[in-house]
């Protein structure tokens, strides 16, 4: 076998593709992941990160059944990076609760409660519930209580990559699938734009999985397989603090139910569900989408307009095509396709799927590799930890010993783990790295560092998601000069590469600043313009420059 054949090819480096190539890496396959982007930069990262027990799910208990196991298995594997939230569930009107299955959600809530270690569903009086939470409405008349597990998409999807690097998997990204070629007997040629160095490479797996989300098909297509799947367009809105600091649910203005809740120093409202056969990479949260959400909430928290959107995000589920029928009698569930029925043996894909069960997603799909190839391996990825589990950090000692405040180092270690002990080697070594970069992320200077030399990121954008940078309520405002200076440093970039570097990370926050730009963001966004034009210069700096100096831009 040369380096350039795999037993296994993986398209697609979200939660399921990264779960897939780790899986696939500790079972010994030679294995291979192709990503067209940066890790987790598609539909995962547009996902609220709850891995959900399943409670409206009710008329799957069996898939309830496994989203609590695999809640199980990621506080298991993955602890450091799982939290806990209470969600209500406030009514102005007891006619909200007596209807839609939610008793018969509460029933099979509760048949699970035990092994996920939560209280089983509880109906609070209001005072109850507006001492949890003030912020509703004083004339809420009872509310429902639960509590929920989340986890961070982002750092799943680059630990679980980072795991499959270490079992000696190739980790591949900005490759971007331009041709499938099927051998018969051999496997599947995979041809990809290598966009960074603008070149068409061409490898060969015996299998290929396909976990390219809502452009599955279209991966498919290249095969001469199809694949077919239901799209449903999801929008999120952000606000610029935690308005509330528990969960809260509530019925929309059509019944559907819709969340709110604090997601580190912002707050996240969403979703919407809505038939989408646009193109993914297009697609913006609609004026009528952002009061959908906001007209949903103000009944039950009053204050939520106060607050000022600082961008929308948008993704596309790629839900088992069950039609002529509404979205929420859809499966949840998930599909492993097998195309060899189709004359495509080597190929197989995804339909469906949740962030919870991405790792028994994966699981499925490279037993059914390990079928193909007559190998007899068994999974281990719900056993072995992801790295930063390998003990407790010990947040004040390291806070005194290295005079870096406690916010700072607790937020290091929700995103790390025992790998905050390798980063405060970088500032035992250079006391200066210590720094904070970010006004309103505590980010220093030594795990910016740190994340560039071990985690693949290629420009400021992938590290927003590795370390949520830029992504509080100034967008970038004062930490991107910053963090783009210690990018050029680190990756020998040119002046122009490190001006261009700036001008498209800007442009990437401005995707999602648009749409939804009104009131105080107007002023927010003046400010920006005012660093990054009035002083920077940088709207008549890339006037002289060639904007298409980086490969990853070139159209293959």
């Amino acid at each position: 076998m040369s380096k350039t054949d795999y037993d296994v090819i993986v398209i697609g480096g979200g939660s399921t593709g990264t779960a897939v190539v780790r899986d696939s890496a500790m079972r010994g396959l030679k294995t291979l992941l192709l990503e067209r982007d940066d890790i987790a930069s598609a539909t995962v990262g547009t996902c609220a990160g709850m891995i959900s027990s399943g409670f409206k799910y009710y008329n799957e208990p069996e898939f309830m059944d496994m989203c609590t196991d695999e809640v199980m298995h990621l506080r298991k594997i993955a602890r450091h990076i799982v939290m806990k939230l209470p969600i209500l569930f406030p009514v102005l009107d007891f006619s909200e609760i007596s209807s839609g299955g939610v008793s018969k959600g509460m029933e099979e809530y509760a048949k699970r409660v035990e092994r996920r270690g939560v209280p089983p569903f509880l109906i609070l009086a209001p005072e109850v519930a507006l001492e949890l939470e003030p912020m509703l409405h004083p004339d809420v008349v009872a509310s429902g209580y639960i509590e929920e597990f989340f986890i961070d998409p982002f750092r799943l999807s680059v630990l679980q990559a980072m795991d499959a690097k270490k079992h000696g998997a190739d980790v591949y990204t900005y490759s971007e699938v331009t041709d499938l070629t099927v051998v018969e007997k051999e496997g599947i040629g995979v041809s990809y734009h290598n966009r960074l160095t603008g070149q068409i490479e061409t490898v060969k797996g015996k299998v290929v999985i396909n976990a390219a989300g809502p452009w599955a098909h279209k991966i498919a297509k290249l095969a001469g397989a199809n694949l077919d799947l239901r799209l449903t367009k999801g929008s999120h809105i952000i606000l610029d603090r935690r308005i509330v600091n528990v969960g809260i649910t509530t019925r929309a203005v059509d019944r559907r139910w819709v969340y709110m809740y604090p997601h580190e120093n912002t707050t996240l409202i969403g979703t919407t569900d809505l038939p989408t056969w646009e193109n993914p990479d297009e697609l913006v949260a609609s004026h009528d989408e952002i009061e959908y959400l906001f007209k949903s909430f103000e009944w039950i928290v009053p204050s939520v307009r106060e607050a000022r959107i600082i961008r929308t995000m948008v993704g596309v589920r790629p839900m088992i095509p069950t039609w002529k029928v509404p979205e929420d009698e859809v499966s949840r569930s998930f599909e492993v396709v097998d195309h060899e029925p189709q004359g495509v043996s080597g190929l197989i894909s995804f339909t469906g799927g949740k962030l919870v069960v991405c790792r028994r997603m994966a699981q499925d799909a490279v037993d059914l590799a390990c079928e193909k190839l007559g190998k007899g391996l068994d999974c281990r990825t719900h056993i072995e930890p992801l790295p930063g589990m390998e003990g407790d950090v010990d947040i004040l000692g390291l806070s005194e010993e290295h005079s870096i405040s406690q916010h700072a180092l607790e937020r290091m270690r929700i995103r790390r783990g025992t790998e905050v002990q390798e980063i405060l080697n970088l500032v035992r070594e250079y006391p200066e790295w210590r720094s904070s970069m970010c006004t309103c992320e505590p980010v220093i200077e030594a795990e910016i560092r740190y994340a560039i030399r071990n985690e693949f990121p290629h420009t400021l954008n992938d590290l927003r998601r590795r370390l949520r940078l830029g992504t509080g309520p100034c967008q970038g405002t004062f930490c991107t000069f910053k963090a783009a200076a210690i990018l050029a440093e680190e990756l020998e970039l040119n002046g122009e590469d490190y001006q261009l570097e700036i001008m498209d990370f800007l442009s990437e926050r401005w995707k999602g600043k648009r749409p939804p730009m009104r009131g105080e963001q107007l002023a927010q966004e003046e400010l920006v313009q005012g660093v990054y034009a009035c002083v920077a210069n940088l709207d008549q700096t890339m006037n002289e420059l060639d904007y298409d100096l980086k490969p990853w831009e070139e159209v293959s």
